[in-house]
């Protein structure tokens, strides 16, 4: 049946880990599992790009795929909590990357820190919408135009503030026909 497995990455702070299982699994079909690792796991040197001083969000998913292929193939979907900033070729940065190929997505902390709230409230509500979206993505569902769905596209944190930290109707159905529910 499988479900999803989040994974602290690197320092991201355990408790946020923790509190995003709580919250993800509100947010998703009933039949889907949230789990989270129970150790951290630290990212090779060789995922990190010096020169621009942010993790490559492809090699970061092809490494975490390798870490977690017997849980992948046990149809299980994993998302890395990741406490730095992440990249892929042509952007800036990014705030998550999924690869639904591989049923692996990661999340970068690093550009959600809320100024005067640092890792608080705000930080967490964002973390929140970027992990859920990215699940969404490893379940099949592209963006959405709801200005309110968490599907929606975002490129900057206000972007990303806008927008709510749940599915709209129409993406909530097709997530719960993605796992068999609808």
């Amino acid at each position: 049946m499988g479900g999803v497995l989040l994974v602290p990455v690197g320092g991201v702070p355990f408790d946020l880990v923790v509190w995003l299982r709580r919250e993800v699994g509100e947010r998703l079909p009933g039949s889907l599992r949230v789990l989270v690792f129970p150790s951290r796991v630290y990212l090779p040197l060789t995922v990190y790009d010096y020169g621009r001083r942010q993790f490559d969000a492809l090699r970061v998913n092809s490494f975490l795929a390798g870490v977690f292929g017997e849980v992948l193939s046990e149809g299980w979907r994993v998302v890395g909590i990741v406490n730095g900033d992440g990249y892929v070729d042509g952007l800036n940065f990014v705030f998550g990357l999924a690869s639904p190929e591989s049923g692996v997505a990661s999340v970068y902390t690093w550009r959600l820190r809320g100024g005067e709230d640092g890792l608080g409230g705000l930080f967490r509500v964002r973390t929140l919408k970027v992990t859920v979206h990215e699940i969404g993505h490893l379940y099949g569902l592209g963006h959405c135009s709801n200005p309110g769905c968490v599907m929606r596209f975002s490129n900057s944190l206000e972007e990303l503030d806008s927008k709510g930290d749940t599915f709209c109707p129409t993406c909530y159905e097709r997530l719960s026909r993605a796992v068999g529910e609808g």
